[in-house]
């Protein structure tokens, strides 16, 4: 039978002569994991929030619709630049910022404003 003495405080503690159990090492990684949230998951929530939407009230509809939530997608583009490595780190920051413009357009189309 394993005792358990009183240390002065009126909590009982372990015999100092008992085997110490091994704790298991519990990560918040490790923890998250058991959870399913990986990243698997991360890759589509972030991808969801790409997607994002907020509603607004029209007060000439009398109703609610769907907008554009930019500060949540802006949020969510910026978290995946940083795992995808997009921005420049500190030894490739030498004053020098090369943007890759090929692909985009040569010129906007313009609205007729007839």
């Amino acid at each position: 039978m394993n005792k358990k003495f009183c240390n002065g405080s009126g909590r009982n503690v372990a015999n100092s002569q008992e085997p110490e159990v091994e704790k298991e090492e519990i990560t918040y990684a490790s923890a998250l994991r058991e959870e399913g949230i990986n990243e698997g998951f991360v890759a589509r929530k972030l991808k969801d929030l790409l997607r994002a939407q907020g509603q607004r009230w029209n007060p000439k509809k009398g109703s609610w619709e769907k907008v554009e939530d930019y500060g949540t997608q802006l949020a969510a583009l910026r978290e995946i630049a940083k795992i995808l490595g997009i921005y420049a780190t500190a030894d490739e920051s030498s004053g020098v910022l090369r943007l890759h413009l090929d692909s985009m357009p040569k010129r906007r189309p313009t609205a007729n404003t007839q």
